[in-house]
């Protein structure tokens, strides 16, 4: 199986949000392996609001049925299997039933209207489509899940991480804050439709209002399939052969008895379960869960020897700040950049690009990759950022020994440097500003190394004794950047 790295629920101004549609697929394929553009279609018991503040949300409903043509000749020309999966999709909204997002399994989905929940349960049937409850956590009746409407043969996986926060449980990291449904509610989360017995997997996509697909820090949906192509893809969905992670591109692997995540297994007194983790910052911790109680955890290091040298590394290119925005001067700042290696080479480059600022025109975009160059543009500003952070990030996996050369080079907004030896940057960060204060400045963080990245458990574990059991794992980074896979039950 490999992993595939997507966004299923993204907006526009094909909705209620903004951005162009052609901006949206193009950002998706830039730096995703499948994407679903899933516009704002309808709300059927919508609130009146003071000051008609709901005209907001039926203008936005209009746009997409507008655009729906549109979208589906941008779905369909920018599918390519083995390249890029694109699916069709829209989202329902609902004060009484909660939220939900449709994903078509091919290009006949069509644009409908539905009443009721069970409604649009029938049509999703009938097309073989799979409806997703997303932003499930807010309190029931003000579009938090009510999961005993949730079936699991038409709702596979649940959508638990997004730029609303994450539903996993009532506690912990991504809180729900941005918006004006309130907080997380306990019997909204997916950890406690999970202890009521309902076998759902998740998945994390950003819910971005910005057009910006695959956002970092929003949530992203990884899935294990065979071959990227739209039936692999939807079939790994059905089958919650998939996890969700928040921004950095956590890979988890994770069976018991051999069986990958999704699975059910029967008659399983002895369970052996193998976790295997690799991160793209220090590992704080890996948890590994049964009836939502951890049972066993791993770490990573947070100083790691050096002696010998393990000959690989992951790198972290960060950039931006820039002045205050109560200073009033706020501004964009273009940059163009590019790590260069002697010695060494790269095996993986991976964006970790935020939606904010909001810039139609402008665009964070690789320009070339080698095995021993990457170049790229971007833009930063504090102004607009999404969670008050006025940076961005390249991610780099690096073979080498510790004496190759990383230097990082940049010409806009001006000419500036940092080099040094792999071994060198392993003990310590470098920053450069690019001008005099309150410029902008870029910096190549502390290089992070195997033992702190990586992570595993073995596991065998004899069940909780109490019927069937449900297991799956959390990863959190020293970032604050977490996956969560999808359960195993064994009965």
């Amino acid at each position: 199986m490999n992993i595939y790295w997507g966004d299923i629920h993204n907006h526009n101004e094909a909705g209620y949000a903004r951005g162009s549609l052609a901006r949206t697929f193009e950002i998706a394929q830039e730096h995703l392996d499948f994407f679903a553009h899933a516009g704002h279609s309808q709300w059927p018991d919508m609130p009146i609001m003071p000051e008609d503040a709901h005209m907001h949300w039926v203008h936005g409903f209009a746009a997409l049925k507008r655009a729906w043509p549109e979208i589906k000749r941008l779905t369909a020309r920018a599918n390519r299997p083995g390249e890029f999966a694109c699916f069709l999709g829209w989202e329902f909204h609902s004060s009484a039933w909660g939220d939900y997002h449709i994903l078509f399994p091919d290009e006949r989905g069509q644009l409908r209207y539905f009443a009721t929940l069970d409604g649009l349960k029938a049509y999703a049937r009938r097309c073989g489509a799979i409806l997703v409850p997303h932003h499930p956590a807010y309190p029931r009746l003000w579009r938090g899940q009510l999961w005993e409407h949730v079936e699991e043969d038409v709702s596979p996986i649940a959508e638990i991480i997004s730029e609303h926060g994450g539903a996993e449980r009532d506690r912990g990291l991504h809180d729900y804050i941005r918006h004006s449904m309130g907080g997380r509610a306990t019997n909204a989360t997916w950890q406690y439709a999970l202890d009521q017995g309902m076998r759902l997997g998740c998945i994390g996509s950003t819910d971005d209002h910005l057009g910006y697909a695959g956002a970092w820090g929003e949530g992203i949906a990884a899935v294990l399939a065979e071959e990227l192509t739209r039936e692999a893809i939807f079939e790994a969905l059905r089958k919650r052969r998939c996890y969700a992670v928040s921004g950095d591109r956590i890979e988890v692997d994770f069976t018991v008895n051999g069986e990958p995540m999704g699975s059910e297994i029967e008659g399983a007194d002895v369970r052996e379960i193998a976790v295997s983790v690799v991160g793209w910052d220090e590992i704080s911790m890996v948890e590994l869960l049964r009836n939502g109680e951890p049972i066993a955890r791993a770490f990573g290091k947070q100083k790691p020897s050096l002696d010998p040298w393990p000959g690989r590394a992951r790198a972290h290119i960060r950039y931006g700040w820039g002045p205050w925005a109560t200073l009033a001067m706020p501004r964009t700042c273009d940059w163009k950049m590019a790590l260069r290696l002697e010695g060494a080479r790269i095996t993986k480059a991976v964006p970790a690009w935020q939606a904010g600022p909001y810039e139609e025109d402008r665009r964070d975009r690789v320009l070339e990759l080698t095995d021993t160059t990457c170049r790229w543009e971007s833009f930063t500003a504090r102004e607009g950022a999404f969670a008050e952070d006025p940076t961005k990030r390249m991610y780099f996996e690096i073979e080498g020994p510790a004496d190759a050369r990383l230097s990082v080079d940049v010409s806009e907004p001006s000419p500036r440097t940092i080099e040094g030896t792999l071994g060198e940057f392993a003990r310590r960060s470098a920053t450069q500003f690019t001008g005099p204060f309150t410029s902008e400045s870029f910096q190549v963080e502390r290089l992070i190394l195997p033992a702190s990245y990586e992570a595993s458990l073995e596991v065998e574990d004899e069940g909780s004794g109490e019927g069937t059991d449900y297991y799956y794992v959390r990863v959190t980074q020293a970032n604050g950047q977490m996956a969560w896979s999808s359960p195993i039950w064994v009965d």
